[in-house]
């Protein structure tokens, strides 16, 4: 028996495009929370191929406020589990609390991952965007290689 996909999670997904000496991501999703999973997949996904199954899980929560630093705080922390805690997440979660976010980032050791890009050094305010719209939420940020 065959089940059709889940018609939410059609419309969560993410992208890369070009960008002149950098990496430019693209998310989107019904849910703020979800369009976060999405850029931190994205992120991921523009440098690694991380294992399928994580080690180890690091929770952070994200205090309420501004939705582009809450972007950035994300994705900063990201590049900051790499180099502090040698941690790519391979799966990302995240839910709401208390009007801000709780991420929770299963990790894959650095030395199990195959890397394939330039590896991020910052996220940029530069064009960065995110909104929500009629569908959802959508973001794009810009990484500094």
């Amino acid at each position: 028996m065959s089940h059709s996909p889940d018609p939410e999670h059609r419309r969560r997904g993410h992208r890369n495009v070009p960008h002149t000496a950098d990496v430019r991501l693209e998310a989107w999703a019904p849910h703020r929370e979800d369009c976060l999973v999405e850029a931190v997949a994205g992120l991921v996904e523009s440098f690694a191929e991380p294992p399928p199954e994580g080690s180890w899980t690091v929770t952070v929560d994200f205090p309420s406020g501004d939705d582009e630093a809450t972007l950035v705080s994300v994705l900063d922390t990201v590049i900051h589990l790499m180099e502090t805690r040698d941690g790519l997440p391979v799966r990302a979660g995240a839910e709401s609390c208390d009007g801000g976010v709780r991420m929770r980032f299963h990790l894959a050791d650095l030395r199990q991952v195959d890397i394939t890009g330039a590896v991020p050094k910052a996220v940029t305010w530069h064009e960065l965007r995110f909104r929500r719209h009629e569908t959802g939420w959508s973001c794009a940020a810009t990484i500094d290689v």
